[in-house]
């Protein structure tokens, strides 16, 4: 039998509905702009510190994309980085023979980007705590919106929270949920806010590009493990010209 559905008054989208949104939209905003504030201005890394890097990274490309050269290029390329990464010239600083390890808890940097990463935990923590004990206190039990579309009894756990009435239509939604939908569904409001269209954009470049490793640093593989280990990558590769049978591939596939 279907149960008759509840008249929610008008005015709670006006006193509990929209303030609770434009407190979290606020608080977001505040935490995004404070959070950039307390950031440490970044530290410029040693000139020969960035040529070590890079030139491994040299190195992993030609690994990586050497099938649009020659088989002479391919060559001298090889002997070229074999030897090269062999030797110390691209070093930033003369690995120690019988140095002990590191503790990374005694570095400045590491003690900085812990810092960091606990103050960003915090800006998370406390707003989010103090909005969620604030709607429990004033909007404990309320149901503030009925959602237009239908759905199944599997979403009551998530839509009404707070409210202990199995036979209420999933439809409705408490104040304590919707405090939640927000938190999941702001961000997109939170980038047309600010401005910044290509946040997510540049989110999965950050996700797809290849991090370069912590050569030499608290916890880090050896710089010369790291070149000696590319080396013997590099050693054991076979040429394959991506250009090997080109024209037969093109007119078999326009044929």
């Amino acid at each position: 039998m279907d149960l008759p559905d509840i008249e929610l008054d008008p005015q709670l989208k006006y006193w509990v509905l929209l303030p609770i949104s434009f407190v979290m939209v606020l608080v977001g905003l505040l935490r995004s702009n404070i959070t950039v504030m307390m950031q440490p201005n970044p530290k410029l890394e040693p000139f020969r510190k960035i040529r070590e890097k890079q030139f491994l990274k040299r190195a992993a490309c030609f690994r990586q994309n050497n099938g649009v050269l020659t088989a002479s290029e391919f060559t001298n390329r090889q002997n070229y980085f074999i030897e090269t990464l062999k030797s110390p010239e691209f070093y930033a600083e003369k690995p120690e023979a019988n140095a002990s390890p590191t503790n990374p808890f005694t570095d400045p940097s590491m003690n900085d980007a812990l810092m960091s990463m606990a103050k960003g935990n915090l800006m998370n923590y406390i707003p989010q705590t103090v909005i969620m004990g604030w709607i429990n206190f004033f909007f404990a039990g309320f149901v503030i919106m009925k959602l237009p579309f239908p759905l199944t009894d599997g979403f009551k756990s998530m839509l009404q929270n707070g409210v202990a009435t199995p036979d209420l239509n999933a439809r409705y939604v408490s104040a304590i949920s919707w405090y939640f939908v927000n938190l999941l569904g702001l961000r997109p409001v939170y980038s047309l806010l600010m401005g910044d269209s290509t946040a997510a954009d540049q989110l999965i470049q950050q996700q797809q590009q290849q991090p370069l490793p912590n050569i030499g640093g608290p916890g880090g593989p050896k710089v010369d493990k790291v070149f000696a280990a590319e080396a013997e990558n590099i050693q054991i590769l076979s040429h394959e010209s991506v250009f090997t049978g080109i024209v037969d591939r093109v007119l078999a596939a326009h044929s």
